[in-house]
């Protein structure tokens, strides 16, 4: 698989904006098409401030690609899986996998190890392909 780009956060608030400022240029380097850019930002933004603010860990976020497919994944120290919290129209928060499993075209997780440490990968997989169809 090759990779795009990779980076290790901490768990504070800013961590899901740096990690989408940065991925956004390795996506714009690699050409990406930008409609596949936008739905992997609210994805990214999505995991990342997950992992920040309920696994309270230090977190990776990967971008990967092979074969016109994207693989976003974000890995935490927390083996608790995500939580896809039943909604209404007056939920405040909850919304967030929801909003997720509408714009990746598959999502999923898995728990892992990584250096020694326990917890979960949470991964998103986006088609280049959608990106040049309504060209």
């Amino acid at each position: 698989m090759g990779m795009l780009w990779t980076t290790t956060l901490g768990p504070d608030l800013d961590s899901a904006g740096r990690a989408r400022a940065d991925a956004r240029q390795a996506l714009v380097d690699a050409g990406v098409p930008s409609t596949v850019i936008g739905d992997v930002m609210v994805v990214l933004g999505e995991l990342a401030s997950n992992a920040a603010r309920h696994a309270r860990t230090d977190f990776t976020v990967r971008l990967t690609l092979e074969n016109e497919i994207l693989r976003l994944e974000v890995f935490d120290r927390d083996t608790r899986p995500p939580a896809l919290l039943g909604i209404d129209l007056d939920s405040t928060s909850g919304r967030g996998l929801h909003m997720v499993s509408e714009v990746a075209d598959d999502w999923g997780w898995r728990t892992a190890e990584e250096d020694g440490v326990s917890g979960k990968i949470v991964w998103a997989e986006f088609s280049l392909s959608k990106g040049t169809e309504s060209s």
